[in-house]
């Protein structure tokens, strides 16, 4: 059976959220941030102390695209990616990819240097702001006329970039942002995003 190693608040609620909506069966192994960072004792499942990870037989993967698309191909059985002969797939990759490789890591620049993770905020807000503005303002036109991001249909690439969005609302205001605004309230009203963040997240 296929193992989820989940950080408290981190990116292994995505993980979470894809096994739950494959309806496919995982153990779940917890570990709580210590002063907001990963714990030693991760080190024992990867010596990167990285989460999202998972063990699957003998084989350990992290990075949040790499294990949703090996999930995907390995247990999808054709669901939550479009087919690979259609111009969806091609978006389906490149929204699987951007939320890692260029939207989160400007979401989280923006947090850190307001001061959300403790500090003053840095002189180089302003500045990080209006490059977080400029990713999310694309992020809305893409939206525009289509339900999810690689088209009509729910794909895993709307839990990678879901993930990244649920957290927009800490860098922007998301009155000026109805695509994203209403993209989230689709997401919110999945049953098994709701049953993952119930599970990723129990109250204390």
């Amino acid at each position: 059976m296929l193992t989820v190693y989940h950080l408290s608040t981190s990116r292994s609620e995505r993980i979470i959220w894809l096994m739950e909506e494959l309806g496919e069966p995982y153990e779940l192994v917890r570990f709580q941030r210590v002063n907001m960072r990963s714990p030693p004792e991760m080190k024992a499942v990867h010596p990167l102390n990285k989460a999202p990870t998972i063990r699957d037989g003998d084989l350990t993967l992290i990075e949040s695209g790499a294990i949703v698309e090996y999930i995907v191909e390995r247990y999808g059985k054709g669901r939550l990616r479009p087919d690979g002969a259609s111009d969806e797939y091609g978006r389906y990759l490149q929204w699987v990819h951007f939320a890692e490789g260029s939207l989160m890591p400007v979401l989280v620049q923006v947090m850190r240097a307001s001061g959300l993770f403790g500090g003053a905020p840095s002189p180089e807000l302003a500045d990080l702001r209006a490059t977080s503005d400029r990713y999310l303002d694309f992020v809305e036109g893409e939206l525009a006329g289509r339900s999810y991001f690689a088209g009509e249909a729910f794909t895993a690439a709307d839990i990678m970039m879901g993930y990244d969005l649920s957290r927009a609302d800490r860098v922007a205001d998301l009155a000026r942002l109805p695509n994203i605004s209403a993209y989230r309230a689709r997401i919110a009203e999945r049953s098994a995003y709701r049953k993952a963040m119930a599970i990723a997240n129990p109250p204390a």
